[in-house]
């Protein structure tokens, strides 16, 4: 029979772990390779029990937890695909994206409270994981092929957008990223980000595969992650520009074993991370996405003295370059599309031939970010994705925004929009033209969208305008949209 250690073994063979080596620290156990492997296998066997069979897709409903974790492992085990899903959107939205998968079973734990209409699909509570051991022989195979994860993340549509990374993927985009980080077994990873987004996600791929421990937060509050720093002194740790602003705002001061500090996650102001470096955190800006596995260029902390607005250079094998509207290659300091290629680029977007074949195109992935290589080889964004706002880590896409908004009475038209901000990456907007010249307070605004999006998505400011600029053909104009609020 197979058990976890035969897993991190496939994973990456030259792994050599004890049974006391301690994985996971939470606020309330320590968890040793020993009982993390107990748990997992009698999990793993359990599911097979009610029937979860090989490739099914089986959305996760857990906060960042030792139980997110056995679940991600334990599906893994039966050759299953886990999907996590982000606990703060709407129950319609989480409904319309287990709908989407169409799938059979859905994992919950016992904190989600709420009513949910997942059709035929059944629930497993994570309740009924340990109340016996089966008796189901586990023989995984192990391709590294095969689709590892599915994580959602928006498109420029109203409709679910879904990434398949397979095991190739993620083991590729961990080692990449380890020839920066030199990660060991002795190293300890603050999850810091919520699992349901690849930042969090892949800090627990990188903790497992390289035998680093894992420290979870008793949640992601600022006061829980200030908490495990001085509490748990992590060695390494992944952060948004909101969490960072927060520790710098609460004068929180790095431990001396805080080695390496990535900062990600969309616009990132460089007085942030110059008062970060100022006093002792050892920052060091990374871009990359979902379809990238993870981050794929890096800055230094000494190289941000150098290149302050620059994301860095790519980490071989990766590769980036600059195309022009031609699809053709461009010179250095010249605008264009960020492509990237690169092992950990994604397998394709789950159901949706369309936009797979649109992204991806001779081994390259069409980021849709804008931006220009210097004659160094250092990377620069200009224009992150016209369609996407990445705000306290979150994305989000305006057009489902705008939607929205369209349907509150007094709105004639609207252009919803992410204005750069030092604390957020991005704060969201919405330029309102009214009806019959109705004005109207955000305050009403948000009282109509509270119950249509999740709280993340709706505006935080409204301006309202006589009109909004627009092509011959009657499109919005969001680049002169935008000129109006700079």
């Amino acid at each position: 029979m197979e058990t976890l250690p035969d897993l991190l073994k496939k994973l990456n063979p030259a792994i050599k772990i004890k049974d006391d080596k301690e994985f996971i620290i939470s606020d309330k156990e320590i968890i040793y390779l020993k009982t993390l492997n107990h748990k997992s296998t009698s999990f793993a066997k359990k599911l097979i029990h009610i029937g979860v069979k090989s490739e099914d897709r089986v959305p996760i409903l857990i906060n960042n937890s030792p139980d997110f974790i056995i679940s991600v492992l334990s599906l893994w085990m039966i050759e299953a695909i886990p999907v996590p899903i982000n606990l703060k959107l709407l129950i319609s939205e989480i409904e319309e994206q287990i709908r989407f998968l169409d799938c059979q079973y859905v994992l919950i734990d016992g904190s989600f409270k709420q009513k949910i209409n997942i059709g035929d699909a059944k629930l497993i509570k994570l309740e009924i994981a340990f109340d016996s051991l089966m008796e189901s022989e586990l023989n995984f195979k192990f391709d590294e092929g095969r689709t590892a994860v599915i994580m959602f993340t928006s498109g420029s549509s109203g409709k679910p957008k879904a990434v398949e990374l397979s095991f190739s993927n993620l083991i590729q985009s961990a080692k990449t990223g380890n020839e920066y980080l030199n990660q060991t077994a002795k190293d300890y990873w603050l999850a810091s980000l919520p699992f349901y987004h690849i930042g969090g996600f892949s800090i627990i791929f990188r903790a497992l595969i390289l035998g680093a421990a894992l420290i979870i937060p008793a949640s992601l509050k600022i006061e829980s992650i200030i908490e495990s720093i001085s509490k748990r002194k992590p060695t390494l740790v992944s952060l948004v520009s909101s969490q960072l602003n927060n520790l710098l705002d609460k004068n929180v001061q790095p431990k001396p074993e805080m080695r390496n500090v990535l900062l990600g996650g969309g616009f990132i102001d460089s007085t942030l991370i110059r008062k970060a470096l100022n006093k002792g955190w050892k920052v060091s800006k990374v871009y990359g996405s979902t379809e990238t596995s993870s981050f794929i260029t890096v800055l230094s902390p000494d190289e941000f003295l150098q290149k302050p607005e620059s994301v860095g250079k790519s980490i071989p094998p990766n590769e980036i370059f600059i195309y022009d509207k031609s699809n053709k290659a461009v010179s250095n300091n010249l605008e264009g599309e960020i492509v990237v290629k690169s092992p950990a680029v994604m397998k394709n977007y789950f159901n949706d031939v369309d936009t797979t074949n649109k992204k991806l195109r001779n081994d390259l992935y069409f980021t849709g970010d804008y931006g220009y290589k210097d004659s160094e080889g250092y990377l620069y964004v200009v224009n992150r994705r016209s369609d996407m706002i990445v705000t306290g880590g979150e994305n989000v896409n305006p057009v489902e925004v705008e939607e929205m908004v369209m349907k509150f009475s007094k709105v004639k038209e609207v252009c919803v929009l992410g204005i750069d901000d030092a604390a957020w990456g991005q704060v969201i907007i919405a330029a309102i033209v009214p009806r019959l010249s109705n004005e109207f307070t955000l305050e009403e605004l948000k009282n109509f969208l509270k119950d249509k999006i999740a709280s993340f998505k709706i505006p935080k400011e409204i301006f309202f305008v006589n009109e909004l600029p627009k092509t011959e053909l009657g499109k919005v104009r969001r680049e002169l949209v935008k000129e109006m609020f700079l």
